[in-house]
């Protein structure tokens, strides 16, 4: 005859299978809310950005990020890396490869436009190389964000 016992801990193993399994079973529905959200991710950017703003003070108020990096288990990230790191970053140049035909034009002409004005500087001294550098720096800088 079978008998009812209340649960007095949480068992960690039934948690991670249940979890592993509930992820694979609602994929679908995961989709399906990613593409008809309540609000669009982008709907209000200078809202979410004081909202991340925010967030991201609590977080250093609370040493979140500290704490995070002091207990990084450096054999799951190095058991990680070798199982899916090096596939995942193979596939990404596939993958992510008309997001970044998308902004080359402009960063195209941003390297040429930069390029141009070092090479027309002047080469002789250090102080020139350095010049160099500096502008090559700070030029492409005023790109930062645009592409």
């Amino acid at each position: 005859m079978a008998t009812i016992v209340a649960t007095t801990a949480i068992n960690a193993t039934t948690m991670a299978a249940n979890w592993t399994t509930g992820v694979g079973n609602n994929s679908a529905k995961w989709l399906a809310k990613y593409l008809a959200p309540k609000a669009l991710f982008n709907a209000n950017p200078t809202s979410a950005q004081a909202n991340w703003i925010a967030g991201c003070i609590a977080a250093a108020a609370a040493n979140a990020y500290a704490t995070g990096m002091a207990n990084v288990n450096l054999t799951t990230v190095a058991n990680n890396a070798t199982a899916y790191g090096a596939a995942n970053y193979a596939a990404s140049g596939a993958k992510k490869a008309a997001n970044y035909a998308a902004v080359t034009p402009a960063l195209a002409a941003a390297l040429s436009t930069v390029r141009a004005a070092v090479l027309a500087m002047p080469n002789t001294t250090p102080q020139d190389r350095i010049n160099r550098m500096t502008t090559w720096a700070t030029m492409m800088a005023t790109y930062k964000g645009t592409f």
